[in-house]
């Protein structure tokens, strides 16, 4: 929504009423704290079991949590924050349904490859890989397309036949394929009469029990011991108290979910049951991951900024932290600066809204230093009244500023003279519909408020260069 701008006939820009209210965070947080509680309590009360006391007190936590996260928004960036938050959401569902998804061991019936507690908070947890054996329909035992099919000694997550169980999703081992007669006799499995061997990965002490009251790869009619086409023998590696293959029979191939990857947590517990992890692709992919980090922490990182071009573009930079002085991690900041700015450097900085007391990371160029005295005249940039062009692709005139943006648009020295220390950073844009988020508006940048000077473009290829 806009006004007149008085005296100018020109469209000023009109404050967005707030939506959410920023005395919103109180109550949200209240709420989240209540809904974690709750929820807490609801899984030490029914270990392992999602009841409706579960659910009640997890919608308590998520809109808590939206109230605290949203709290003084008003219209437009409430829509941005809504339309990141279910980008972001829809994404992780995506990864969830068809890539993988990370399952929490709830009993010990795998121990000890896999340690399981339903306790809240407890058991191992593992990432299921989802693509390996084919695509699933959501909410439903049937492929889209088939993957490859399941080896022996696979560790499997699946949806359980038994109508009645507690626990709809299991971990366990497939020991017997489709076709095989299967039997087990004192402690071993016997796949069409020849004894199975133990891969070394597995506990070689391992002894698998043969209960009368569990019937499949028991018992010796074909019923119970001729696995059928499309169908497996999933047993658990504490057999002694497993409920697995043995009592409720074969398992169908559409009822897997996926392959068990890894387990990520705890730390201490980590393990990989691909053997991906001792590839030269995997190392190769952790030691540059590890040089990304580190550069992205220490050196440099990539950001964007709209171009002052006719039709507007978007710039992809490449920002130095080391130009300037050495880099904190985590810090918008540099402590100290062994290199002044210059005019005409295209920087990333930190700038604070006196406003809303609140700090954002913005991409300007240097247009004055300390001591100098900062004008406009018909939209030229005037610096110790005198002339000044900043490198391309800045403008050569600027709009020109609301009332809202004092700094270098009246004469006075709180307003015109760069303090010790400090420098004028304007924006590449030329926009007049909004308020400049550069020095107009902001004021004087703090020379350590610099966080580094963008050196190269490297998108879109045709304005790459140096900068």
């Amino acid at each position: 929504m806009t006004r007149k701008n008085p005296g100018s006939g020109k469209p000023e820009e009109k404050e967005e009423k707030i939506v959410i209210p920023q005395a919103a965070v109180y109550p949200g947080i209240a709420l989240a704290v209540i809904g974690f509680i709750a929820f807490y309590l609801s899984g030490r009360a029914n270990p392992g079991i999602f009841t409706w006391q579960s659910y009640a007190s997890l919608a308590v936590l998520i809109v808590g949590g939206l109230l605290w996260l949203t709290s003084g928004m008003d219209k437009p960036h409430l829509i941005e924050w809504g339309r990141s938050a279910l980008l972001a959401l829809s994404l992780a569902l995506v990864i969830r349904w068809a890539i993988a998804e990370p399952y929490r061991i709830p009993s010990g019936s795998m121990e000890t490859t896999l340690h399981g507690d339903p306790g809240f908070g407890k058991g191992d947890r593992v990432f299921v890989n989802k693509f390996v054996y084919g695509l699933r329909y959501p909410f439903m035992n049937k492929r889209i397309w088939k993957g490859r099919d399941p080896e022996r000694w696979d560790l499997v997550v699946f949806k359980t036949v038994e109508e009645d169980a507690i626990h709809k999703t299991l971990v366990k081992r497939i020991v017997g394929m489709p076709g095989e007669h299967i039997q087990i006799r004192e402690g071993r499995i016997y796949a069409d009469g020849t004894p199975l061997t133990l891969p070394p990965e597995m506990p070689q002490d391992l002894y698998y029990t043969s209960p009368l009251n569990a019937p499949y790869g028991v018992q010796e009619p074909e019923a119970f011991s001729q696995i059928p086409p499309g169908h497996y023998l999933v047993l658990g590696d504490n057999s002694a108290h497993s409920r697995d293959g043995r009592y409720f029979g074969w398992l169908p191939n559409e009822h897997i979910v996926g392959r068990v990857s890894c387990i990520w947590w705890p730390p201490f517990r980590w393990r990989d049951f691909t053997g991906f992890s001792q590839t030269t692709v995997w190392r190769v992919f952790i030691v540059l991951l590890a040089l990304c980090c580190v550069f992205r922490l220490t050196a440099g990182r990539l950001c964007s900024v709209q171009t002052s071009d006719t039709p507007p573009g978007v710039d992809h930079l490449l920002v130095s932290f080391l130009h300037y002085g050495p880099r904190v991690p985590f810090l918008k900041s540099t402590p100290f600066l062994w290199r002044k700015p210059g005019r005409g450097d295209l920087v990333l900085y930190s700038a604070t809204d006196k406003e809303n007391k609140t700090k954002s990371l913005l991409v300007g160029r240097v247009a004055a230093l300390a001591g100098e005295q900062v004008a406009f005249a018909n939209g030229t940039l005037l610096v110790n009244d005198t002339p000044v062009s900043l490198p391309k692709p800045a403008p050569e005139q600027y709009p020109a500023a609301p009332r809202e943006a004092p700094f270098g648009r009246n004469r006075t020295k709180e307003h015109s003279l760069v303090p010790p220390g400090h420098c004028f950073i304007l924006s590449d844009t030329t926009s007049e519909e909004e308020i400049p988020q550069d020095s107009r508006s902001l004021g004087w940048v703090p020379e350590h408020n610099l966080v580094g000077r963008a050196v190269f473009c490297w998108w879109p290829l045709k304005r790459a260069g140096h900068r």
